[in-house]
């Protein structure tokens, strides 16, 4: 993955053991604390934020690479644009792309796969082509 670095990877898969005990990557982002939780009592309406009990090494590690893969990796340059707008801070949409990080490399690891920039420019046009198809099919059906 662009922007990742050798120490940052074998930190990941050092404190998940390989990703052994983890079987999604819902379980994987609450082990290390990018689960979103919800903050109120009583009348008190908290807002939410990530609940930080899981593995701190993991989110220090995803922490620069995250920047790192801001810059120069496009498909996460567009997630990380896509969402700034809508944060008040900067540090929020990139927590995000830390957590899309880590899930990318679980799930690269789990199916043994090497990483494909144009994966998403790919499914993209996959769906395009299914959506046309289905146009299609429907102006047959109404014709």
């Amino acid at each position: 993955i662009p922007g990742i670095s050798f120490i940052s990877a074998a930190t990941v898969v050092g404190e998940t053991l390989g990703f052994e005990s983890i079987g999604n990557g819902k379980q994987l982002s609450s082990y290390a604390g990018y689960d979103v939780v919800l903050r109120e009592s009583g009348n008190f309406k908290g807002k939410t934020r990530i609940s930080k009990k899981g593995n701190s090494h993991i989110r220090a590690a995803l922490h620069m690479p995250s920047m790192t893969c801001v810059r120069c990796n496009p498909t996460l340059k567009l997630f990380y644009n896509r969402l700034k707008p809508n944060k008040a801070k900067p540090l929020v949409a990139l927590v995000a792309v830390q957590r899309k990080l880590l899930i990318l490399m679980y799930t690269l690891w789990k199916n043994e796969e090497f990483y494909d920039a144009e994966f998403e420019m790919k499914k993209q046009q996959k769906h395009e082509a299914l959506a046309a198809q289905d146009n299609n099919l429907i102006n047959q059906l109404a014709s």
